[in-house]
């Protein structure tokens, strides 16, 4: 080939197409190439994507403040052997480490480091445990502790149910080495209280909360350190004298949460205490009949209440959460108390709602003549500055709230609110009240309107429509 025909072979479009997209396949390359540099450095939950059904990567944002408002270092180490690392696990700690500058995420092969253990505990840490570490103090979350399975129901129904508390024990742990103080709460006893389910007092105490009992029928005074009292549907009335250390320590800023249930009994000392802070119960069983306010199926005294507008109720409303209150009293603001007083509505029913007042002849859950109209308070918040610091009374009017039953029915929804009433009365940031996600099928609650409306459109709209639509084709084909 002469000259010529080299030359004109480099000037012809098909050389000149071919250099113009090599050009661009190598600026292409260029340009992935940078994209991966730049995403590198990108935290997880901008280059990550939580596709799982029930959000185990989403942190919360009580998760992402306590990370966000670290001002010392904090370290995560999972424990694991080289390539056994829980995928789950892993990528959980990238978002903790997204989520705040000063947490670090190291990973430990005790084969390969059989004594790092050793430096917290005698004992085997289980793989894929996380160790939470602060300068000041340590926390292991094994591995138990994030997978959590439930044998609560085996006996009866054969079946476990599983949970991922990833994000509720690690944040617990980041709060815990990270906490001056860890608040005190005591439950009250010697009136034929109720007992907290073991599943409450576990969240309790995963929220990192020192939990005891005390007898005032038995004890001279309350211990020294309590951040609040716990007073869970008493069966009989206070002791004058119990009356009495109540009052002093409230009136000194202590604080205390009363959950009353309708009793067959007058209890005039609890009714004064409760007085005493512009709150009084109103006997009966209030029942309501706003669809949107009750349990679907008729249960109209499984009151879906309306959230007033409350730091307590705050975490509820933000999460689209529910809380079921069954067989509640009513609890209303007295005609007159200290202006000093400031009480706030936390649950509350609508104005379809009545109250029965003779609950052990009612015969039928009916409107009669002489039941009170609503709405009624079914939980208040009572505060009150003094030289001792700030008072917090909390009421419910049921205590069947707190059933591990009733809480699964709106999916935490009460246990999220008793949880977030102890952080509001001990002042305590750290208190997260995050719940495990579970594993297996989530529960669905629906409203008594919600129930009505989809039964009318999928037992007689839908099948007309579809009624409808045959016949128009049928009768459009006779036409042809």
């Amino acid at each position: 080939m002469d000259n010529n025909k080299k030359t004109g072979a480099f000037r012809s479009d098909a050389f000149k197409l071919g250099g113009s997209q090599t050009l661009l396949i190598a600026i292409a390359v260029v340009v992935a190439v940078l994209i991966n540099l730049i995403a590198a450095g990108l935290p997880a939950t901008v280059t990550e994507f939580d596709l799982s059904r029930n959000g185990f990567f989403t942190l919360s944002e009580q998760s992402v403040q306590v990370c966000r408002n670290l001002t010392e270092p904090i370290t995560l180490y999972l424990v694991a052997e080289n390539g056994a690392e829980n995928d789950t696990i892993t990528t959980l700690l990238d978002r903790y480490a997204a989520a705040g500058s000063n947490i670090t995420v190291q990973y430990v092969d005790p084969v390969l480091y059989p004594g790092f253990t050793t430096k917290y505990t005698s004992e085997t840490v289980s793989a894929n445990s996380v160790i939470v570490e602060s300068p000041e103090r340590f926390k292991i979350v094994d591995n138990t502790q994030i997978f959590v399975q439930d044998y609560t129901n085996y006996n009866t129904t054969g079946q476990v149910s599983s949970s991922f508390d990833g994000e509720g024990a690690i944040t617990s742990a980041i709060a815990y080495v990270t906490s001056d103080e860890l608040p005190t709460v005591y439950v009250l006893g010697g009136h034929g209280e109720a007992q907290l389910s073991d599943s409450l007092r576990g969240m309790i105490l995963k929220d990192n909360y020192t939990l005891g009992a005390v007898n005032l029928m038995t004890e001279d005074a309350l211990p020294e350190r309590c951040d609040a009292l716990i007073l869970l549907s008493p069966q009989s009335d206070l002791s004058e004298r119990e009356l009495t250390i109540l009052s002093d320590y409230l009136e000194n800023g202590g604080s205390m949460v009363v959950l009353a249930d309708i009793l067959p009994t007058a209890t005039p000392n609890l009714d004064r205490l409760l007085a005493s802070y512009g709150l009084q119960l109103e006997r009966g069983m209030v029942i309501e009949r706003s669809g949107d306010n009750f349990l679907a199926g008729g249960y109209y005294h499984y009151l879906l209440p309306v959230l007033g507008e409350h730091e307590i109720t705050a975490p509820l409303r933000s999460a689209g959460q529910y809380a079921l209150m069954p067989m509640a009293q009513a609890v209303v603001e007295t005609a007159s108390h200290r202006s000093t007083l400031s009480i706030t509505p936390l649950l509350y029913t609508t104005q379809q709602s009545y109250l029965k007042q003779d609950v052990e002849n009612m015969t039928t859950a009916e409107k009669e003549n002489g039941d009170p109209d609503g709405p009624f308070m079914v939980g208040a918040a009572v505060t009150e500055e003094t030289p001792g610091g700030t008072t917090h009374l909390v009421v419910y009017t049921t205590s069947d709230m707190l059933q591990d039953s009733v809480d699964s029915v709106v999916y935490g929804g009460n246990s999220n609110l008793f949880l977030s009433t102890l952080g509001w009365m001990c002042q305590y940031d750290a208190g997260m009240s995050i719940h495990a996600k579970p594993v297996d099928q989530e529960v669905l609650v629906v409203p008594a309107s919600a129930s009505n409306l989809w039964s009318l459109i999928l037992v007689v709209v839908l099948p007309l429509a579809v009624l409808a639509v045959g016949a128009i084709v049928t009768l459009m084909r006779r036409k042809k």
